[in-house]
């Protein structure tokens, strides 16, 4: 039981810090869909997305690395070592990344933004790492905080530099380098990382992350392509306005994904802790059939009010988007469910395993895109991410069973997945408002039915993390 104790305590510290962090796009919605045009918004997606595909290619996935041996090296000699590394290492990365302006000056927007796009590149990759390490090192409840500041500072400058000041896109950015620059220095005092910190290089150190980290940098590109390159699809052949309002159906999916990585963040961490030990295939096993039967349900009953929740929360110019969430509600619960059998990859230090997954997940992506954008347009893009994430995880199921053996309810699984699938068809095509909302309840209720046998070790987590919430307070 003292695996799932800590399990819970982990959830619900990095929970405090995640709802805030990880939510306030979604918060700030109705703001930016009335303040931005979709086509801003479009550019602003293109921004986030370049620099999601550089950090890792450039930094060398060095951050994965530094969460990983982290936890292997707590006492401060190592520790030191680690984080020192991955500093001077990113100031490296910003020097790559400066050397390919010449090349991302081609594309407009990067010329017109380029001050800010550096900006949001060196802060975030500094925060990601210093993070990381602070997570890496057990201070999980510092690492939460950081996440709160980031949400006030983030809200507070929008506020002002959006609404107030009706900067447009240059709002959100700057909005972003001032939230990342205080969770820094936040982070800098609150854990003493002057203590970790010298400007050196332990090259015997750098080398055995590197081992680790570089077979990771296709894998991120992969998970990249899978991801975000739609957008890039949607810009080429539809126009910003498109990426801008395919960015907003994203953002309600996201609110699984939230979820997911809320929980990520701890069954990452005890993953790796009790990975290789006696128990840990049931431990997995129980975990996921716990974790799948509540991805299903909060699919289920987020498809059922996605549709008017949409129409009334974003502004009139983005009102379509609610037609794209529905198949990326799918890719996200499969997205989910990827990231939590890569794990295995990661706690084995296997990480070249995670990259051939990927790889036919990213194939599968970019094949349907092409097959079907100029057909059904926008929702090639969605469509394509759930396929992907379908074969991604499918693939995965296979593959980590050479790393650990853990059983799989399949027909669970295969009927879970049949009822949410007819479910978002049936929201695509139902034109009779009381016939589609009937209809969306009573698979619910299948869904709540099918579901009911893994239901009671939810709610056996949930005291958990009740109690260690009262702990906590």
């Amino acid at each position: 039981m003292n695996q799932y104790k800590k399990l819970a305590f982990n959830t619900v510290i990095f929970a405090l810090g995640n709802i805030g962090s990880k939510s306030i796009t979604f918060l700030l919605l109705p703001v930016f869909t009335r303040y931005m045009l979709p086509s801003d918004y479009g550019k602003l997606d293109i921004i986030n997305t370049t620099i999601s595909l550089l950090t890792p290619i450039l930094s060398l996935q060095l951050i994965e690395a530094v969460f990983r041996f982290a936890v292997d090296f707590r006492d401060e000699t190592h520790a030191r070592n680690v984080l020192s590394n991955l500093v001077v290492f990113s100031f490296l990365s910003f020097l790559f990344a400066l050397a390919l302006y010449p090349l991302l000056s081609i594309i407009g927007i990067f010329r017109e933004y380029k001050y800010y796009f550096y900006g949001m590149y060196l802060v975030g990759l500094l925060n990601g790492a210093i993070k990381q390490f602070v997570r890496g090192l057990g201070l999980v409840k510092l690492y939460a905080v950081s996440d709160i500041i980031f949400s006030v500072v983030f809200a507070l400058s929008n506020t002002v530099l959006l609404v107030g000041l009706k900067l447009g896109v240059k709002a959100y950015l700057l909005s972003t380098v001032f939230a990342q620059t205080f969770c820094i220095v936040f982070l800098f005092y609150a854990a003493s990382l002057w203590r970790y910190l010298e400007l050196r290089i332990d090259f015997k150190l750098l080398k055995n992350m590197l081992s680790y980290s570089i077979p990771l940098i296709p894998n991120g590109i992969m998970w990249w392509i899978v991801t975000a390159s739609g957008r890039y699809f949607l810009s080429y052949f539809l126009g910003y306005e498109a990426t801008g309002i395919y960015s907003v159906a994203a953002r309600f999916p996201a609110l699984l994904t939230l979820v997911t990585g809320i929980f990520f963040e701890a069954w990452q961490l005890s993953a790796m802790e009790e990975f290789g030990k006696e128990g840990y295939s049931q431990f997995f096993k129980n975990t996921f059939r716990t974790f799948s039967s509540l991805m299903f349900l909060l699919a289920s009953a987020l498809l059922l009010i996605i549709k008017p929740f949409m129409q009334f929360y974003v502004g009139e110019s983005f009102s379509e988007s609610w037609k794209y969430t529905p198949m990326l509600i799918l890719a996200s619960v499969y997205h989910s469910f990827a990231s939590f059998y890569g794990v295995n990859y990661t706690a084995s230090k296997k990480t070249f395993g995670a990259f051939n997954t990927s790889v036919l997940a990213a194939g599968m992506n970019i094949a349907v895109l092409l097959l079907l954008i100029k057909t059904i347009g926008i929702q090639a893009a969605s469509l394509s991410s759930f396929v992907a994430y379908l074969t991604m995880w499918t693939a995965r199921i296979f593959h980590t069973r050479k790393l650990t053996q853990v059983e799989l309810d399949t027909k669970h699984v295969v009927f879970s997945t049949i009822l949410i699938v007819i479910q978002a068809i049936l929201l695509l095509t139902l034109k009779v408002n009381s016939l589609l909302y009937i209809s969306q309840l009573v698979i619910l209720l299948i869904m709540l039915f099918l579901q009911r046998k893994y239901l009671s070790n939810a709610l056996r987590f949930s005291k958990m993390l009740v109690k260690e919430r009262k702990m906590i307070g």
